[in-house]
């Protein structure tokens, strides 16, 4: 284990970097953000400054910084195996916000050139980092919820200030639609807890003009351990970013649901009408993907000092594109499709 500070470079400002940086600046005996990246100069100049770092507006620049010993992209979908496949090959550590690519030959060949170069390469999966899913794991290990037979998923909230702005890159082909962007978690979910998918039925629709990509998606199909799934997801809810999951077994059904409180209940068969509820898991509806965005960038960073693999295998965020490209394949030909 190396006892000396990371070396933190930032390539991308937009919203999702103050997670980002809340888990580097929460970490401060462990790493340091030196160095911020950014298109809009005045962004990165003010970010940069709380920390005494560089500022830099090509991440080529950032890259050939010898203080920065990983970097941190959350830049647009379509730029992540561009950037991070740089970063790679000039030695750095890699954290990159999923999807991990948009094509999933594109994750793969990441995944190989980091394991090829001895670095690590990690995956921005908040889903692993969740305190229900968490808790829900352990109920499924216990066997509390019998053999599975059915899991609903919907992962809901707003885009629509950036589908109707021109200026902005969402909902734009080279970037995907909501498929791409949502589901990722709960294909990664489904592999983690279930085993992963074996067959899906996609349907995909516009409720917003504005953009040429999908706004709302519907995923139908088999789990591998044969239990059937529902997974709706839509950017033109207009409610708080949520998620909720429904798992049904042959003994008891179980309900996570943060925009619920309590968050995580599950029922002992159609008499329990009261239900238990799981304790530890906080209702927060506003605060628990920010908290669980900087849980996965701290273990991130304990896996590079400690020379590990991190705890969100980056192979199993390529699995995960490779269940949307299926999807896709689904709703071109209409009919399901085999994963």
């Amino acid at each position: 284990m190396t006892k000396e500070k990371i070396g933190v470079g930032m390539i991308g400002l937009g919203s999702i970097s103050f997670s980002h940086e809340a888990g580097y600046a929460d970490n401060g005996e462990a790493c340091q953000i030196v160095a911020m990246c950014d298109v809009h100069e005045e962004e990165a100049v003010n970010r940069a400054g709380m920390y005494g770092a560089k500022t830099y507006m090509r991440y080529q620049d950032l890259l050939d910084d010898p203080a920065v010993g990983m970097v941190d992209i959350t830049t647009p979908h379509d730029s992540h195996y561009e950037i991070a496949m740089t970063a790679l090959k000039k030695g750095k550590h890699v954290f990159v916000e999923k999807p991990i690519a948009v094509r999933s030959a594109q994750g793969r060949e990441m995944v190989e050139t980091a394991k090829k170069a001895g670095l690590i390469l990690g995956v921005a999966e908040n889903t692993r980092f969740v305190d229900a899913y968490l808790a829900v794991e352990k109920l499924l290990k216990e066997g509390i919820l019998g053999d599975i037979l059915l899991v609903r998923t919907m992962i809901g909230g707003s885009e629509a200030y950036h589908l109707k702005d021109p200026d902005a890159w969402h909902g734009l082909a080279p970037y995907g639609g909501v498929i791409l962007d949502s589901t990722v978690h709960n294909f990664y979910l489904f592999k983690w807890l279930f085993g992963g998918v074996k067959e899906v039925q996609g349907f995909a629709w516009k409720l917003l003009p504005e953009k040429e990509m999908e706004d709302n998606g519907l995923i139908l199909g088999k789990l591998a351990n044969g239990a059937e799934f529902q997974l709706f997801t839509s950017c033109t809810a207009e409610i708080p970013w949520m998620e909720r999951v429904e798992i049904y077994g042959t003994r008891a059904g179980v309900i996570i649901d943060q925009l619920a409180n309590p968050v995580v209940k599950y029922y002992l068969g159609s008499q329990d009408i009261d239900g238990n509820v799981v304790e530890g898991v906080p209702f927060d509806p506003l605060g628990w993907k920010f908290t669980s965005m900087v849980a996965e960038v701290k273990e991130f960073v304990a896996a590079v000092r400690e020379n590990r693999p991190p705890a969100v295998d980056p192979a199993d965020t390529v699995y995960a594109v490779e269940i949307v490209e299926a999807v896709e394949r689904s709703i071109q030909q209409k009919q399901p499709v085999k994963v």
